[in-house]
């Protein structure tokens, strides 16, 4: 195996680990601190109706299962957007490692476009994921369809500035230089 795709395989799944940390850590967090808790479900503490407190059949109860599912959205749209950001990382990597002309660079640059969007695309999948939650925990569907929509347009926006841009202004620089285009 080359050591580009090996290195881009390492990246992945390096990304994929943090990820899955991420996921275990917000959820670490949603059992341990009531803050965290807080931002997903609001203040919870309330029994309504003949049920001993505690009781799973208390709004309490209720409201905090919901505030745990909206963590669990909000966290995996998280790490799919990281995952997405590493996706497009490699495929810019992988378009300047290669031997082919700046030609073919460019036109490979606009076909991966597609991969500069993906954690836009999370986000707004994250969005569309909130209205269903709303239902349970509107507070927790705001968190969830803000957030997971700035990840996205941030991640995007890197992956297009940071990397796209200059890359393309180099291979443009270089192939004027050498009368390509």
């Amino acid at each position: 195996m080359k050591k580009g795709k090996l290195s881009s395989i390492l990246l992945l799944a390096a990304l994929a680990v943090v990820g899955v940390a991420f996921v275990a850590l917000m959820a670490w967090s949603f059992n341990h601190s009531p803050a965290v808790r807080n931002l997903f479900s609001g203040d919870a503490s309330e029994v309504m109706g003949e049920v001993a407190a505690g009781s799973p059949a208390s709004l309490a109860a209720r409201t905090r299962m919901a505030a745990w599912v909206s963590m669990l959205i909000f966290s995996v749209i998280t790490a799919l957007q990281i995952l997405a950001f590493g996706i497009g990382f490699v495929v810019v990597r992988g378009i300047r490692n290669s031997a082919d002309s700046v030609a073919v660079k460019l036109k490979q640059l606009d076909n991966a476009g597609i991969f500069f969007d993906v954690p836009l695309y999370v986000g707004l999948f994250g969005t569309v994921s909130a209205f269903l939650v709303m239902t349970f925990s509107p507070q927790s569907s705001r968190l969830i369809a803000y957030s997971s929509t700035l990840i996205g347009i941030v991640f995007s926006l890197l992956l297009k500035l940071i990397m796209e841009y200059p890359y393309r202004k180099a291979l443009l620089a270089g192939s004027e230089k050498n009368g390509e285009l």
